[in-house]
């Protein structure tokens, strides 16, 4: 995607997102800017002052007010030499009050860029933590963590854009002072450098966002292939495909080099060119006073100290201008990024999930949970995912959920947890309808075991107690669901409970993996436990173990159990079996599963021909 909005508009759309704290910030750095400019002329017209009265110090003693001098102060109107030294020391003064003033500056600068840029990368982690499942889903885990690290340049471009507000403030006021000591010859010299300075700015423009797009679109490479490198390694392994894979990167390197190296040349050609302009502005200020003006050398000498004195102090604001002006294009790509999100975020909030669960808005899961006729469809699919699904389910009750591939079952788990909305139809739980203000309450009663559950690189404790993410961990609760989810292993490891289980388990088999799923699942005390596949991707020991511990939950726990195999869903107290979306059959285990079984068969025989 390329930036088709400028700087000044992407700047816009971030305002509304700036606490009303740090808009009062921003004015009082405002103001800060102010006291810098004015600080700045008063050493331009103290340098100016000092180069007049080294070159003419009689002329410089006649024009003094000498009403501003206090009394005792007369040995400066008589002596250059003691003026001089007044003037330095002035001059001293000046800069120190300028430097304290920048110090100040700066720490509120960074205060305020840092944190407006916190508060806005808080809001993109809050998103992404409270958005609709499949909002999720379809912005890619590779997307959304390049966007947030995207984000982190927040603080860059909004540092860089103050420091543009505070170049133009200094240079304004020197501009001022210029035109109140001296207008026509300054007139002259802020026209031509501002409109050289526009020029060489709209010459490089096109390059620069040209270049920095190429950059922002050779990181994002990068970062996909960084993303296949970790996440995939076993794959790539596996299949022989790290060389082609470290091919690819060496070529995307080459490629972000090669852009960056543009970039940077074109962020240096404003710089270079502003400085020969100021130089040759101050040639063309010379000829206009000699051949137009027909100026005295005393007051050539007077101008073109003055200007030459601001021409010091404003070609480094120039430069900083443009060096900031090229920063702040370079990172636009990033910032429309950034903002396409804010955006998403704004048009996704009557649909984001609390972060809490509101006290009058809890539901209890006592009596019965019940879909009555739920359909779903999922965006730009013609076809229904499920059609009419209406069934209960009572607490402390074993329910099988079976289908063949793409019957539904993952849309309808779902569904039951809360992830996607039904687009028509209705869940209760004890006659209560589920809405948004209180799912959060409904999901903290549910427990969920995965076909590959996430591990975190923590203890077997930290993985266990992942539903009370953040508190201290209760040992005892933490050991007694060791004991519930039968993780025989525990005495095994070396640490206990405290032992590190590695990046996604690798000290674990996948048996002992899901014990730990289910060991975390019962950790936040649930009233539903939802096993998804759980037991598709073990052998048939590890299976009949993790069925063992799940026999154990009976009547402790109302569980939900999708799977493939018969032998995972033969002791439940029914059977939901799902096909084309809809329920084509639920009753009795030893109703349903012999049928459900002949149509297993079917299936295999179609596939096999």
């Amino acid at each position: 995607m390329r930036v088709s909005r400028s700087a000044s508009q992407v700047l816009r759309e971030l305002l509304p997102y700036i606490t009303s704290g740090e808009r009062k910030r921003a004015f009082f750095l405002l103001g800060l800017s102010v006291l810098m400019a004015t600080s700045e002329l008063g050493i331009t017209g103290l340098v100016a002052l000092l180069a007049a009265t080294f070159s003419s110090p009689e002329s410089v003693l006649q024009k003094l007010p000498t009403e501003w001098f206090p009394a005792g102060a007369d040995v400066l109107l008589h002596d250059p030499r003691m003026l001089i030294i007044a003037i330095l020391c002035a001059i001293l003064g000046a800069i120190c009050f300028r430097s304290i003033l920048a110090l100040v500056h700066q720490w509120q600068l960074s205060s305020f860029a840092e944190g407006t840029a916190n508060h806005l990368r808080s809001q993109l982690i809050t998103l992404y933590l409270q958005a609709p499942y499949l909002w999720v889903q379809r912005q890619g885990t590779s997307a959304i963590l390049f966007r947030l690290n995207a984000s982190a340049l927040l603080g860059n471009v909004l540092t860089t854009s103050l420091n543009i507000v505070s170049s133009l403030l200094m240079a304004l006021t020197i501009m001022c002072g210029l035109l109140m000591a001296s207008p026509l010859p300054s007139l002259v010299f802020f026209t031509i450098l501002c409109l050289g300075g526009m020029f060489i700015i709209n010459f490089t423009r096109k390059g620069i966002d040209i270049r920095s797009q190429a950059v922002f679109d050779s990181q994002r490479d990068l970062h996909g292939l960084e993303q296949k490198a970790v996440h995939g390694l076993r794959e790539m392994r596996l299949y022989g495909r790290e060389q082609w894979l470290i091919g690819a990167y060496a070529r995307s390197l080459d490629g972000q080099l090669a852009a960056k190296k543009k970039q940077q040349l074109w962020a240096r050609i404003p710089s270079a060119s502003l400085e020969a302009l100021g130089f040759a502005t101050l040639l063309f200020v010379l000829l206009f006073l000699v051949l137009v003006q027909d100026a005295s050398l005393v007051r050539i000498s007077a101008i073109m100290g003055f200007l030459a004195a601001a021409a010091w102090r404003c070609l480094p604001l120039g430069n900083r201008l443009v060096d900031s002006f090229t920063i702040l294009r370079s990172n636009m790509p990033y910032m429309v990024q950034v903002l396409n999100v804010l955006r998403e975020k704004h048009e996704l909030s009557e649909y984001l999930l609390p972060l809490k669960e509101a006290s009058e808005s809890r539901v209890s899961f006592r009596n019965d949970l019940r879909l009555h006729d739920i359909h779903y469809s999922y965006e730009n699919d013609g076809q229904e995912a499920l059609s009419g699904i209406s069934f209960s389910l009572k607490p402390g009750l074993m329910f099988g959920l079976v289908g063949l591939s793409g019957a539904g079952k993952s849309t309808l788990v779902n569904i039951l947890t809360g992830f996607l909305s039904p687009t028509q139809g209705s869940i209760t739980v004890d006659g209560v309808a589920l809405t948004r203000d209180n799912l959060r309450s409904w999901l903290n009663k549910i427990g969920y075991v995965s076909q590959s559950p996430y591990l975190l690189d923590a203890t077997l404790a930290e993985n266990i107690a992942l539903s009370r993410y953040g508190e201290e961990i209760d040992r005892d609760r933490v050991l007694h669901c060791c004991r519930m989810a039968a993780l025989d292993f525990v005495d095994d490891l070396s640490d206990g409970i405290d032992t590190m289980l590695g990046e996604r388990g690798t000290r674990l088999s996948g048996g002992q993996a899901q014990r730990v799923a289910i060991a975390r699942a019962l950790y936040s005390e649930p009233e539903l436990i939802i096993f998804d596949e759980a037991t598709s991707a073990l052998d048939a020991k590890n299976e009949s173990a993790i069925l063992e511990t799940i026999l154990g939950l009976r009547h402790k726990v109302t569980m939900v159990i999708i799977a493939h195999r018969l032998s995972t869903v033969e002791n439940c107290d029914a059977i939901i079996w799902l096909e084309n979306g809809g329920i084509h059959l639920m009753g009795k285990a030893n109703e349903v599963l012999p049928k459900y079984s002949v149509r297993l068969e079917l299936a295999g025989k179609s596939i096999a021909q």
